[in-house]
């Protein structure tokens, strides 16, 4: 059900979002309009702040929490897929922000909405302490891949023609942290270069409306998961205004001898998109297999790119040039294959990477980010 905030009997968790949003549309009512227009707005901050001084008097606790709402990618924006700076470029939600089911409540903050994602900073109370082994895995799987709750849900988008479920989109990773027993606060991304969002074209705003029939966690490393809250219905509609963080785009135009090619590449603070192609007439003698050939990207220090589906973050890598070299790969054996593999993703053997794929490699491409 929708929470009505109209009707708060017992002024304790719901207190608390009421002050967070009065005191985040006074502070944007500030930075927005004039100083003489601000005046309409004193008498209701000043009841807004004589209430919260009042509750975080009483209730310490609450007074820690209050910040959260609003600035929860400050909290969590490292910890991202896509790391970066979220918190300055974030607008807050409008709209329906707030549901609540099987006692479990979540409430969507801020938002960065780009032509490549749509990134959400969230917060989920449970009444219920979480169980302890969601708690544990957050400290020992989570150190590795982060912490991770999933949200089984359903998206629909008024520039799509139709409801992107979990079964066609699959489940939303939201990577954050644990903040007690009671809260975790986190962030997921809603990936607009991957079917069937790449289909459309993002315009300027639209709305969004999501529905989360299911939240889980890892139980374990191996990837199992159990449900914290199912067969719920937490459910959200808002108003989404696309911004345009700094991108550049690199024109490539550069093809491997399988007619495999690089059109261009975009960057943006977040990631970096490869947009590839395939050109027959750029296929040479001998590489007619789409599989004769085996890419391998490195970024202008010589680390390895982990490149998936054409996309990487753009932080933890020197963007300064990105070579990609091209290995024959049409007649290796299973054991070729396992000594490659060895070599790529064999720490002790980085340094070393790039010489060996030089020695090895059918052709390359140099491609300048720099400029």
């Amino acid at each position: 059900m929708q929470i009505n905030l109209d009707h708060i009997e017992v002024p304790k968790e719901e207190l608390q979002k009421v002050i967070s949003s009065s005191m985040v549309s006074v502070r944007k009512e500030y930075h927005k309009k004039k100083v003489r227009r601000i005046a309409r707005w004193c008498s209701a901050a000043a009841a807004a702040i004589a209430v919260a001084a009042v509750v975080c008097i009483s209730n310490p606790t609450l007074a820690a929490e209050l910040p959260l709402i609003g600035h929860i990618f400050e909290r969590v924006q490292d910890d991202q897929q896509y790391p970066g700076d979220y918190s300055s470029k974030a607008d807050r939600l409008a709209g329906t922000t707030i549901s609540e089911s099987q006692g479990v409540t979540v409430t969507l903050s801020e938002i960065v909405c780009t032509d490549q994602s749509m990134n959400v900073s969230v917060m989920i109370e449970s009444e219920e302490a979480f169980p302890e082994r969601a708690l544990q895995m957050s400290q020992t799987f989570g150190k590795d891949y982060g912490t991770r709750l999933f949200f089984t849900a359903e998206h629909q988008v008024d520039f799509m023609d139709h409801t992107a479920g979990a079964d066609e989109y699959g489940d939303l990773e939201v990577q954050g942290e644990f903040e007690d027993d009671h809260t975790f606060i986190g962030a997921f991304r809603i990936n607009f270069e991957v079917y069937p969002f790449a289909e459309y074209e993002v315009p300027d705003s639209f709305n969004w409306e999501m529905k989360v029939s299911g939240i889980s966690y890892f139980a374990e490393e191996g990837g199992t998961r159990e449900a914290l809250a199912d067969g719920g219905e937490w459910i959200f509609s808002n108003e989404i205004q696309k911004s345009e963080p700094e991108t550049k785009t690199v024109p490539v135009n550069q093809y491997e001898p399988n007619g495999n090619g690089i059109s261009e590449i975009v960057m943006t603070p977040y990631e970096v998109t490869i947009n590839y192609v395939y050109d027959e007439s750029q296929v040479q003698p001998g590489y007619e297999s789409f599989d004769s050939i085996h890419s391998v990207m490195l970024d202008g220090s010589g680390k390895l790119i982990n490149d998936k589906v054409g996309m990487f973050p753009t932080e933890g890598y020197d963007l300064s040039k990105i070579t990609v070299y091209s290995l024959d790969v049409s007649n290796a054996s299973e054991a070729e294959w396992e000594e490659m593999w060895k070599k790529l993703y064999d720490d002790s053997f980085a340094a070393q990477l790039p010489g060996w794929l030089e020695e090895r490699s059918a052709a390359k491409m140099e491609i300048d980010l720099a400029e």
